[in-house]
């Protein structure tokens, strides 16, 4: 495992026991917290996009009759979609993965490591980044991808 380093906050003032704000530490952290707010709505808009499209073409698939082309069509297009929603899912947490661990680097000397929002979001998830959130985000994924994957082999095989 790496080593993990920190970057600590000092006092910048002549007395360390005068109120002090050190404007560059703050302001790195700062964007990393935007990263980090920034990548959570662009992972979720993703996810909200996908899961929109994956249910147009499971009501296009459920819709009426189809022909087998057809079917063969949207349900192969949907699992070509999943592959792609899992990528882009998979890459969005992975980036918010490494914003948390750069802003977890951040420490104030004279504060508690909880000063740190992001070392109660770690402690709640019990060290992972998502946590069951991913894990149930993945797991949607899965689940859409198994439904096409069905309703392919049930054209091909069974109807």
């Amino acid at each position: 495992m790496a080593e993990r380093r920190e970057y600590v906050i000092l006092p910048t003032a002549a007395q360390a026991t005068e109120q002090y704000s050190d404007i560059a530490l703050t302001g790195l952290f700062n964007a990393h917290v935007a990263l980090i707010n920034s990548e959570r709505q662009a992972i979720w808009q993703r996810y909200n996009v996908m899961l929109i499209a994956n249910a147009v073409i499971f009501g296009f698939l459920s819709g009426g009759t189809r022909s087998i082309a057809e079917v063969i069509l949207g349900a192969t297009f949907g699992i070509l979609l999943c592959g792609l929603w899992w990528m882009i899912s998979e890459s969005g947490w992975r980036f918010f993965s490494m914003e948390m661990a750069a802003a977890l680097r951040f420490s104030w000397s004279q504060l508690d490591r909880d000063a740190n929002p992001f070392e109660v979001a770690m402690a709640y998830e019990q060290g992972r980044s998502g946590g069951r959130i991913y894990q149930a985000a993945v797991a949607v994924i899965v689940l859409f991808m198994a439904g096409h994957l069905l309703i392919l082999l049930k054209f091909l095989f069974w109807g």
